[in-house]
């Protein structure tokens, strides 16, 4: 991939293509941004999670795993020690924050496929919010140093 099909800048964002293979940019990415803004570890670990997952269900089942389509990341600072990330694409509309809670996961429980991505963002992120897009989706996935290291 050239430097102009995807932006490594913290404040303008990182743009994917629709590549699993792409989510080595995603982590470096995030690493970048951590160091740069004095992200804690727990909250570095937080937002790996949270986006290499919402990245990667958008590429396998936003698209598809369609090639040539675009995922766009960034990130803001909207107060001191809160981080808000957000995932755009223009995959079909799917609000994940409509999706019901799963059930907890028993020690005998075998597990339950699907819907455990929602569940990881629910977990670890302080703030979902999304909002639905002309042509696409944005999720904001919002944390907070406070609630990350407490």
């Amino acid at each position: 991939m050239g430097p102009d099909e995807s932006q490594l800048d913290e404040q303008e964002g990182l743009v994917l293509n629709s590549s699993l293979a792409d989510m080595e940019q995603l982590s470096a990415w995030v690493d970048r941004v951590a160091s740069k803004n004095g992200l804690a570890e727990p909250t570095k670990f937080a937002v790996h999670l949270c986006l290499e997952e919402a990245v990667s269900n958008v590429i396998r089942h936003g698209y598809g795993n369609l090639a040539g389509q675009r995922v766009t990341v960034g990130y803001t600072e909207p107060q001191r020690g809160h981080f808000v990330f957000t995932v755009e694409d223009d995959a079909p509309p799917f609000n994940p924050l409509e999706l019901h809670e799963l059930p907890a996961i028993g020690p005998q429980d075998p597990g339950q496929l699907g819907g455990q991505g929602i569940r990881l963002l629910r977990g670890f992120a302080d703030t979902l919010e999304y909002e639905p897009r002309a042509s696409g989706n944005r999720l904001r996935i919002g944390f907070s140093t406070a609630a990350s290291q407490g």
